[in-house]
């Protein structure tokens, strides 16, 4: 009993540092860094599009602090500790949503997400961690 009381927490699968897929990237690179903010937070990190945010998964906006992230908010709500589904809207208006998955070997996620107005023009990608 007190050995299962001193184990840590299994770490959040999303952390770690995650590469758009080359064939995914045409080019535009694209590189987020997901690490603990504490306190059941993570901080997402997009270093091209210098954006930072960070989320609790439990689906409230949240600011983009990045220096090109000014009136971006970003809702993210977990589904299940390997999924999530979220919202980023400009100036307070949903601009585009999806859905972000874990593969089973935790070694890539796949991200398929709409622009708001245009829900039935879905695209996928897939990020493989570094």
């Amino acid at each position: 009993m007190l050995l299962a009381a001193c184990q840590r927490p299994e770490p959040n699968p999303w952390f770690g540092l995650w590469s758009l897929r080359a064939e995914d990237a045409k080019g535009d690179p694209e590189t987020l860094v997901y690490r603990d903010a504490g306190n059941a937070a993570m901080r997402m990190e997009s270093v091209e599009a210098r954006s930072i945010i960070v989320t609790r998964f439990d689906g409230a906006p949240s600011p983009d602090t990045g220096p090109k992230g000014a009136g971006n908010t970003l809702a993210v709500k977990a589904t299940s500790p390997t999924s999530y589904r979220w919202t980023f809207s400009v100036a307070g208006k949903p601009f585009v949503q999806g859905e972000n998955t874990l593969a089973a070997d935790r070694q890539s996620f796949t991200e398929v997400s709409w622009l708001v107005e245009k829900p039935g023009d879905k695209v996928t990608l897939v990020y493989e961690r570094q």
